[in-house]
């Protein structure tokens, strides 16, 4: 998969390029000037990152380092030409996407693990179908197979042998069945949460998942909601959701949210996902989250 990198002033790419060979993208052409601009699409790339630096205002080197608007101006052309690009941007950059094929990460350069969630969620969206740039139309429709999940979900057997895989694994099939790309966490993507996934394509947003199942109390779930709320700020993802299942059958909503964190029970998941689809669901639940602040 070959791939062109344009790095603006003193960013520092080579994190990036140490990233994106763990991805298995080793054929990538690194642009630092305008003096290889005829190779950045000649052969065509199947994507295009650019790395914006934060010191915009320092004084250009001898090579003419790429500014920021060159950088971005050639994620434009590259945008142009029909090929996914990616703008990393610093985490206090106010950017937004001009194109609907170029997507936009805040994130910090030198952070390993962030970088590494932001560069898979992106690849992960190139298997989704090309964005159009018209408005798309309303989804009308949820989990179509709403009703196995439930069931497969009541015939869980807490204490059995490798009950918490089950859950995890059925959790990551609802998730991807209604349209989100679902990383297992214990790969290239560390392993101190369960679940990573993008709910849609044409999104970088990356939500951290902890799974939590078996007979809990609310210091578990909060617990677990403390400790995630740490993985998302360190990791720069949106936000977090810890997902719990109760073999008893309980409701255990928090009354007061965490910053950052939404709860939610798995069964109440699969029956929102029964009639709306995946991002609609989400941001009801984090609206529902920051009312309870």
């Amino acid at each position: 998969m070959p791939a062109s990198l344009l790095v603006a002033g003193k960013a520092d790419g080579g994190l990036l390029l140490g990233v994106l060979r763990e991805l298995n993208i080793e054929d990538v052409w690194v642009l630092h000037n305008d003096l290889g601009d005829r190779f950045m699409l000649d052969p065509v790339p199947d994507f295009v990152v650019g790395v914006l630096t934060d010191d915009e205002n320092s004084p250009r080197s001898k090579n003419k380092t790429f500014t920021n608007g060159e950088v971005s101006l050639r994620l434009g052309l590259a945008a142009g030409r029909g090929v996914p690009a990616l703008a990393i941007v610093p985490p206090t950059a106010k950017m937004r996407s001009p194109d609907p094929l170029i997507m936009v990460a805040a994130c910090d350069v030198h952070v390993r693990q962030a970088l590494a969630d932001h560069l898979w969620a992106f690849t992960a969206t190139l298997d989704f179908p090309p964005p159009s740039s018209a408005p798309p139309g309303p989804i009308e429709r949820g989990l179509e197979n709403a009703d196995e999940y439930l069931a497969v979900l009541n015939q869980l057997e807490w204490g059995s042998r490798g009950f918490g895989g089950q859950f995890e694994r059925l959790m990551g099939r609802v998730l991807m069945s209604a349209g989100a790309a679902v990383a297992e966490t214990k790969g290239s993507l560390g392993d101190r949460v369960d679940l990573a996934f993008v709910p849609s394509g044409g999104s970088t947003d990356i939500i951290l998942v902890e799974l939590k199942a078996g007979h809990l109390s609310e210091a578990t779930l909060s617990g677990a909601e403390e400790q995630l709320q740490r993985f998302v700020i360190e990791r720069q993802a949106k936000y977090g959701i810890v997902l719990y299942h109760d073999t008893y059958g309980r409701s255990l909503p928090n009354r007061h949210s965490t910053p950052l964190i939404v709860r939610m029970s798995a069964r109440e998941l699969i029956q929102r996902l029964a009639g709306e689809p995946l991002p609609k669901v989400l941001d009801a639940a984090v609206v529902e989250a920051v009312g309870r602040m």
